[in-house]
């Protein structure tokens, strides 16, 4: 595998990894330990920072909506399974219902979608900041087996203002940026994109600049989460 800058990657390339690919492949590696095979997502806590603070942590600078964090899976009670997502300013709030990521038909994970409301429940207030949160569900990704540490993976969004905008997050669940984009696996048949939410925003995005080259070391990239448009 080729060690490349950020800057050397030539312009048009995107960091556009599947769902199969986030659990199988990063969330593996991260959780067994290796972090300098996954550092091109950085770990942070999500919930000790606003979601508007958030992508100026990201190592991958891009003018794409759309940013990658390992967070260690916390808990909002001791003995229970409810996470703590809430911050300074706001909220986390779960919604829709989980969708299954598998690999070959076998279930590997699932995958949640969060609102940020500023303020606190039950009168938050919505906004446009949304996340996807990743997690494993087999007994060997569990984060129990030694030299093993429980984590979560997040895809962040931020949905850009528009005129006459009747979109609900409630009712989508995003994973990129085009009807071309791959689905979390090859039998998942119902689309995890809201298309005409998401196209608008990419067709406002201009390549320049897609990378500081200034601002990232240099690191491995795996070829295959690459796609060139």
């Amino acid at each position: 595998m080729a060690v490349l800058t950020m800057g050397a990657l030539p312009l048009g390339f995107r960091f556009r990894p599947t769902d199969e690919e986030l659990i199988n492949h990063y969330l593996r590696l991260k959780i067994n330990g290796r972090h300098s095979e996954v550092q091109v997502i950085p770990e942070i806590d999500i919930c000790k920072w606003e979601p508007w603070d958030l992508p100026g942590l990201s190592v991958i600078k891009s003018n794409d909506p759309e940013w990658f964090f390992f967070c260690p899976r916390d808990r909002k009670y001791p003995n229970g399974h409810r996470s703590n997502r809430a911050t300074d300013k706001g909220y986390w709030k779960a919604t829709g219902k989980d969708r299954t990521i598998k690999s070959k038909k076998s279930l590997i994970g699932m995958k949640k979608t969060l609102v940020f409301y500023k303020g606190r429940a039950p009168k938050g207030e919505r906004t446009n900041w949304i996340m996807h949160e990743y997690r494993p569900t087999t007994k060997e990704l569990d984060g129990t087996a030694p030299g093993e540490t429980a984590f979560v993976l997040f895809r962040l969004f931020h949905k850009v203002e528009e005129k006459n905008d009747a979109v609900k997050y409630d009712e989508l669940e995003q994973t990129g940026y085009s009807s071309a984009m791959i689905k979390s696996s090859p039998d998942d048949t119902s689309s995890d994109l809201m298309q005409d939410t998401v196209s608008s925003v990419t067709h406002s995005q201009k390549p320049d600049n897609f990378m500081q080259n200034d601002q990232v070391t240099e690191i491995s990239l795996p070829e295959r989460q690459f796609e060139f448009v």
